[in-house]
């Protein structure tokens, strides 16, 4: 069972891929932006983040940014609603294992944290 961080602004996002993750026996730690997300991984140290891309006070890009600048190997997956390809590739270019556009569907979510997860 891993620890697995959701951050996003939107409640019912947060709460239907908490229900895909719990479904697959890993417990579940949420944020609703980027601050509160960094708060939850230095106190916390989960073994994935699911991240949203836009975000009041710190968005999922900034976070990217902060989590490399601070030498932070845990796995981290973007779920947003923006399906632009050049988006897709700053995602990878910041450290993105996968992006997965909203809603994402069940059978990629738990492909993307399988491999996040090495299982």
């Amino acid at each position: 069972m891993a620890l697995i961080l959701i951050i996003d602004d939107s409640s019912f996002t947060r709460k239907r891929i908490a229900n895909m993750v719990k479904a697959e026996g890993h417990e579940i730690l949420e944020a609703t932006d980027g601050n509160q997300g960094l708060e939850m991984i230095a106190t916390h140290s989960p073994d994935c983040i699911m991240v949203d891309l836009i975000m009041p006070k710190m968005d999922g890009l900034e976070l990217l940014e902060m989590l490399n600048s601070q030498g932070s190997k845990i796995p981290r997956i973007v779920v947003t609603a923006d399906i632009q390809e050049t988006v897709r590739q700053e995602c990878f270019a910041h450290g993105a294992l996968a992006v997965l556009n909203k809603p994402p569907k069940t059978d990629e979510l738990q492909n993307a944290l399988a491999k996040a997860l090495g299982s």
